[in-house]
């Protein structure tokens, strides 16, 4: 179904998916979807069999400007199984008007269902006044996999996050009840992004949060994850313009690694070789990369 977007004095434009995805006989299908304006879904892909659905969200004017606000809205019905990506960056562009730019997502992984949600990253251009919001809500024994990768600015182009704000926040919730909140809101020039409480003076940084107590009596992951953290941390950062960090951390409940670097490109990579490795061990699937990423 689609709907004409809403204009407001010809200066805002709303857009919105909604999509609802269905297990039947181990086939996992989309439902009821709804959308305006321009984002939109390909066709359901099935690259690992029909009992998981691999989704490409686009959008394709690419970024947001003074006004634009993006809804995502995704619906994973108990035994469905769902990777959900993205083509390519999201962006915020400088903003030159009065109007806020934005987008929220809002997630629903049912009882016995699973969610990968595998994004690409979000560019916040100077001068931006953006806010990123995701709240996931999970039931019973759903599970969710899922990352989120952030660039202040352009370090590639030399186009530093000079001026400009951006709110953010994670919230994931078990049965109606708060499993991890984190949130930022940062006025750009501020010490968070220099000091050494903060960012470090490194431009991008992500976190991957999976609901599950993986590291609690598995020592074969444990030790995996312990190679995995040196290699990157040690290795492989090395060879990194301005290095990368990375920080695995088990809590009651949630798994969480955090990174942190100045290439997008590399942090996306680390992020990917963490799913190749957890991917097997909490699913019993080997990690299917989306084709998309790599074109």
């Amino acid at each position: 179904m689609g709907e004409k977007p809403e204009l407001v004095g010809n200066k805002r434009w709303l857009a919105k998916f909604s999509g609802q995805f269905i297990e039947t006989d181990g086939y996992t299908r989309m439902g009821l979807t709804q959308h305006f304006g321009p984002l939109r879904v390909q066709r359901p892909f099935y690259p690992e069999g029909q009992g998981c659905l691999h989704l490409y969200l686009l959008h394709p004017p690419g970024g947001l400007v003074g006004g634009d606000h993006l809804s995502i809205d995704l619906d994973v019905e108990s035994g469905a199984h769902v990777l959900m990506t993205t083509p390519s960056a999201g962006k915020i562009y400088r903003n030159i008007s009065d109007l806020s730019q934005g987008q929220y997502v809002s997630l629903r992984v049912g009882d016995g269902s699973i969610l990968e949600y595998l994004p690409q990253e979000n560019i916040i251009f100077d001068g931006a006044d953006g806010e990123l919001s995701t709240c996931v809500d999970i039931y019973g024994n759903g599970l969710f996999v899922g990352w989120e990768i952030t660039c202040l600015g352009r370090h590639e182009s030399q186009d530093a996050f000079e001026t400009g704000r951006l709110k953010q926040s994670l919230r994931i919730n078990h049965n109606n009840r708060p499993l991890f909140i984190e949130n930022l809101t940062l006025v750009a020039p501020t010490e968070l992004q220099s000091g050494r409480a903060g960012f470090q003076g490194k431009s991008v940084f992500g976190t991957f949060v999976i609901n599950a107590d993986m590291m609690i009596d598995d020592e074969p992951l444990q030790q995996q994850l312990m190679i995995f953290q040196r290699r990157w941390n040690d290795e492989i950062s090395a060879t990194v313009e301005g290095h990368i960090v990375v920080a695995l951390t088990q809590k009651p409940g949630v798994f969480v690694a955090r990174i942190m670097g100045n290439k997008a490109e590399w942090l996306r990579r680390c992020f990917e070789d963490l799913w190749l490795i957890i991917r097997p061990e909490l699913l019993g699937r080997q990690a299917c990369v989306p084709r998309i990423w790599r074109t």
